[in-house]
């Protein structure tokens, strides 16, 4: 009897402790992509440095081409600073970076394999007007790949944002450049037409052309305001990765600059016409605030902006203190 009460509890014991081995984890652990990795971390960092280095001298042309089109394109100006917002991320997390066990062979290789293939067997005579932006891509997928390859897929979601923020390198193809710009002149045009009627000045609207009483002007392309658009929306994001918490606030603040950039290119074109027709036809024709005068406008903004994003903030405390109470 006694032999018969002792082996009851081990039993269930034994029970219990089977039943923990097998109960179904309640999610896809992305782990099982990584595998620890067999070689000094030291020889790691040395090996992703090679392989970024090698990289970069493979696209070295492609790369010389991307700096050219920033000098020469004032709406890809901003490319100069998406590198150095990346390496900011990597910076503050660096000491989990350097410091990863694990890597990822397999998904690093096929991404590398994909870039590499893909910039090879980009034709520049056949893909003239987008090559750059088909080596660009290949280039970004390849720096991916190096990074899954020798940190892991762990390490890649917590900076998921600098390396997906990479692809504001790439240049726009030409078909989507040019449906952009068509997006922003027509709304620009839509706008403007409805400031002119909200301030009460007599316009006769022809498309793009508005003849005032003293002045026509055209509300061509180069007045689409895509430069500071762009410029905003990448400030949107980078604003709402650092200060925001919530996915609903981040995209939130990201898809209000579209219609801000609008009404500000809106309020440039308003104020030029107003000064070309009633005080000097100059102020568009080849005036300093002709050329310049979407700065203050893109300082406004830009602060306007900022503000929407701490009163989005303050909203995220007060829902999460809501939550928690």
């Amino acid at each position: 009897m006694q032999h018969l009460n002792v082996a009851k509890p081990q039993e269930e014991s034994l029970g219990d402790s089977c039943d923990d081995v097998v109960e179904p984890p309640s999610s896809f652990d992305h782990r099982v992509l990584s595998k620890p990795f067999p070689f000094s971390l030291k020889h790691r960092n040395i090996c992703a440095l090679l392989l970024f280095l090698t990289t970069c001298a493979w696209f070295w042309r492609s790369l010389l081409d991307l700096f050219f089109l920033t000098q020469q394109q004032e709406h890809y100006s901003h490319m100069l600073l998406v590198p150095l917002v990346s390496l900011y991320v990597f910076y503050l997390d660096r000491k989990v970076i350097l410091a990863s066990e694990e890597w990822s062979p397999w998904l690093g290789s096929l991404l590398l394999g994909i870039g590499a293939l893909w910039y090879s067997g980009a034709d520049a005579a056949t893909w003239a007007p987008d090559h750059l932006a088909m080596a660009i891509l290949a280039f970004v997928v390849m720096c991916w790949g190096i990074f899954l390859f020798c940190f892991g897929m762990t390490v890649c979601r917590m900076v998921s944002f600098g390396l997906l923020f990479l692809l504001f390198m790439v240049p726009f193809p030409s078909a989507v450049l040019d449906a952009i710009i068509g997006f922003l002149q027509w709304s620009s045009a839509e706008a403007t037409d409805l400031l002119f009627s909200m301030i009460g000045i007599p316009v006769f609207r022809e498309g793009f052309l508005f003849h005032l009483s003293n002045f026509t002007i055209h509300v061509a392309e180069e007045c689409s305001g895509i430069r500071s658009a762009l410029s905003l929306f990448i400030c949107s994001v980078v604003a709402g990765h650092f200060l925001l918490r919530s996915l609903w606030g981040k995209v939130g603040i990201a898809a209000i600059v579209i219609p801000m950039a609008i009404i500000k290119n809106a309020f440039r074109i308003v104020g030029l016409t107003l000064l070309a027709n009633y005080v000097d036809p100059t102020f568009i024709t080849g005036s300093l605030l002709h050329r310049s005068g979407g700065i203050p406008l893109f300082v406004v903004a830009l602060a306007v902006l900022l503000c929407l994003v701490w009163l989005v903030r303050r909203l995220e405390g007060k829902y999460i203190d809501n939550l928690v109470h």
